[in-house]
């Protein structure tokens, strides 16, 4: 698809330097000083139009409609740079959104597990069901976590999910780490 619009904008170019540029260059000569004549003669300007696009101005045409062509070609890379830079801020975008939403859904089912976890955990006095509650706590701790690394994620980087072949995930080991510390810390312990 890319290469179609490259191609189309080659062309065009040549095009446009061929019936454009080219007749356009003949009748900018003629405003010249070395023609002495008329120059608003509306004959002249039709034979020199006339000599554009015969046969012995297909070389000089042949010319404008190469650089026509590669003026199309620079063109067309340009715009399609900037049509996939528009794509991924759209695309960045969307995923900015998506992360807000699913951090308010998920944060506030946490905030209901760890605070009824908190709870049972006061009133229960069995140490397997304790044991179990903390368990939860933690994990609650570790959803947490994870949520306000993604949410300040500012570089990106991949680590193997299964295999090399398979999908990737973005590493955040380093980021849950320091997290988790602060959790545990005791400041961080409510």
């Amino acid at each position: 698809m890319q290469k179609t619009k490259i191609i189309w904008f080659t062309l065009a170019g040549m095009a446009a330097g061929y019936l454009l540029m080219h007749p356009f260059a003949m009748l900018a000569y003629l405003l010249g000083p070395q023609h002495t004549h008329a120059i608003m003669g509306i004959n002249l300007w039709g034979m020199q139009l006339k000599q554009a696009f015969s046969l012995a101005g297909l070389a000089m045409g042949g010319a404008f409609a190469f650089m026509g062509g590669v003026a199309g070609l620079f063109l067309g890379a340009w715009y399609l740079k900037k049509e996939e830079s528009q794509r991924r801020q759209v695309a960045l975008k969307t995923l900015q959104e998506l992360m807000v939403t699913l951090a308010h859904h998920i944060r506030n089912a946490n905030i209901v597990i760890g605070g009824f976890s908190s709870r049972m955990l006061k009133s229960l006095p069995e140490p397997e069901v304790q044991r179990q509650l903390h368990l939860i706590q933690q994990a609650s701790r570790e959803i947490e976590a994870v949520i306000a690394s993604l949410e300040s994620l500012s570089q990106i980087d991949r680590a193997k999910y299964i295999s090399e072949w398979e999908t990737k995930m973005i590493d955040l080991k380093q980021e849950l780490k320091a997290r988790l510390a602060e959790f545990e810390s005791p400041k961080g312990i409510p």
